[in-house]
């Protein structure tokens, strides 16, 4: 007898293109286990499937809705919901629920369709609809502003040695940050210390070929940490500001700038330095040996190399520090808490995380833009 069992949208497309290349009925019901007369539906419903599988609907369904009205609300909320996208409004599971309803009443007065969470999910899946954080800088990109900026970049640094071409970009480090997540064994609490909010602000900067990478620069609250005592700061191996709040300002960034113009008039070269429009980075500082071409605004979430996957990169390899120290301490301490991470700690991963992101990664990343 054979085995009888439900077969998913993917399987039912092998099935109709088998059939196309000639195998009987007979031939698909036992190569796919299921009946003869589920063979023939299958087959008599060819066109829907292939439209279902062409337009984005889950490979691994299994069940078409057999209700006439449910499939009509659905295709109404899948048709509204992917209009909405297009034009970048976030849309939650409870606005879908409530569009559902509405559209539920206008449909059929008599019928209380509840778009349940139940639904919420079987719709979701039915159409590979995935909850993702919405990324505040790439909504309001202007295409047309990137295609511009991409064919004017070759002029833009034809008169400029790769080597001379150089990237900045500032990021948040949360430096202490533990694991927000724990294995546990089965029924276990799963509990950790404090989650830790420090957090500094780390600039990057390194030419387009990736030979050469300037020390980071650091900016935490503390002007001089407990840790950093009997320390000359000056020798640091990552330049060492501060202010309350750990932000990058329009005079550290200045300072800095007219610092490495310094560095470049004695070696004398004169380098190219892209930047974004952060209001603490000035357009009118006076330099000599450093021209800034700022990125077009609303752009660097797609154009701002250091942003592609440097910094990326650089947190990686910070996190891979952060993972050892947090292995190397868990013998000896007693609670989550007695695990720490000094300024000091941070600062020297931080200068060989930068070390280790190669140039290999940095020019992929910034050739690729």
């Amino acid at each position: 007898m054979t085995t009888r069992h439900e077969l998913c949208l993917e399987e039912k497309i092998n099935l109709i293109r088998e059939k196309e290349q000639g195998l009987s009925h007979r031939e698909l019901s036992e190569k796919f286990e299921i009946s003869l007369g589920a063979v023939s539906n299958i087959l008599k419903r060819k066109c829907e499937y292939t439209n279902d599988y062409e337009t984005n609907c889950n490979k691994k369904l299994k069940r078409k809705l057999k209700d006439d009205l449910r499939q009509e609300i659905n295709d109404n909320v899948y048709e509204w919901f992917v209009a909405q996208r297009a034009k970048n409004i976030p849309i939650s599971g409870p606005i879908l629920q409530e569009y559902a309803r509405e559209i539920g009443k206008k449909l059929d007065h008599s019928n209380e369709f509840k778009a349940s969470n139940g639904w919420l999910d079987r719709f979701r899946t039915r159409y590979n609809i995935n909850f993702r954080i919405i990324s505040g800088e790439s909504r309001s990109i202007d295409e047309d502003t990137i295609i511009d900026w991409k064919s004017r970049l070759s002029n833009i640094i034809e008169d400029y040695d790769p080597h001379d071409v150089f990237n900045c970009d500032e990021t948040a480090l949360f430096y202490k940050l533990m694991p927000d997540k724990s294995l546990v064994v089965d029924k276990n609490d799963c509990k950790g210390g404090k989650k830790s909010k420090e957090r500094y602000t780390v600039m990057l900067c390194t030419n387009w070929t990736g030979s050469e990478k300037l020390k980071p620069v650091v900016i935490g609250k503390a002007n001089r940490p407990r840790c950093f005592k009997n320390i000359d700061i000056k020798k640091l191996p990552v330049l060492w500001c501060s202010n309350r709040n750990s932000w990058m300002t329009c005079k550290i960034f200045t300072e800095w700038l007219i610092d490495l113009d310094s560095i470049m008039r004695k070696q004398k070269r004169h380098i190219l330095l892209f930047l974004d429009n952060a209001p603490v980075h000035p357009h009118d500082v006076q330099l000599e040996n450093i021209k800034l071409k700022f990125f077009p605004a609303n752009t660097t979430a797609k154009i701002q190399p250091m942003d592609q996957g440097v910094i990326r990169a650089f947190k990686a390899y910070y996190r891979r520090s952060l993972v050892k120290h947090i292995i190397a301490s868990a013998g000896v301490a007693a609670k989550a808490d007695d695990i720490n991470v000094t300024a000091l700690d941070a600062v020297y991963w931080i200068q060989n995380t930068w070390d280790a992101v190669t140039e290999t990664t940095i020019r992929n990343t910034l050739y690729s833009n």
